[in-house]
């Protein structure tokens, strides 16, 4: 991998982590989440969530955590699907997921945004990918094919629904 490329992949990363470092009620979505961080992180995050918001330092620490660890069961971190670590089986293909933007954000956010057609949410969030790729030169069809950035139809890893962690 070039050394443009590699830059490319770690700004990207960056933001994205950004972004979650920005929304961490979207990030840790549920009791389980705050409960896995708080423990990995030695902090009370199940009884205190408040926590995040009112340390800089630990809501970084939570957004590299969960960028950088896989939630749920048979579902890989956003960091190895965003930099193609992941490798989609048959049944991932099956569920419309590949390694990309699009299934990052589905590791990410679930059902929340993934799987619902071309909603709001999904229409505000690919807009500021393509932004960043474009400020650092790399032009949409040079980085990824729409529906790899795309999560519209992906079925989810894990609905939030789900019972199991």
């Amino acid at each position: 991998m070039s050394t443009t490329k590699i830059l490319i992949h770690v700004l990207l990363e960056l933001h994205t982590m950004v972004e979650v470092l920005c929304l961490p009620v979207v990030a840790l979505n549920t009791n389980y989440n705050y409960g896995e961080a708080g423990k990995d992180l030695k902090v009370d995050l199940l009884n205190h969530p408040e926590y995040i918001e009112e340390n800089a330092t630990l809501a970084f620490q939570v957004a590299i955590w969960r960028w950088m660890t896989p939630i749920m069961e048979h579902q890989p971190s956003a960091h190895d699907v965003f930099i193609g670590i992941w490798k989609p089986t048959k049944n991932d293909s099956l569920a419309k997921r590949v390694s990309g933007f699009g299934a990052t954000m589905n590791v990410l956010y679930r059902d929340l945004v993934c799987g619902q057609g071309d909603n709001e949410s999904m229409n505000n969030i690919i807009p500021d990918y393509l932004y960043y790729l474009n400020l650092m030169g790399v032009g949409r069809e040079e980085a990824t094919p729409h529906e790899v950035v795309s999560f519209a139809e992906q079925i989810t890893f894990n609905p939030s629904s789900s019972l199991s962690p």
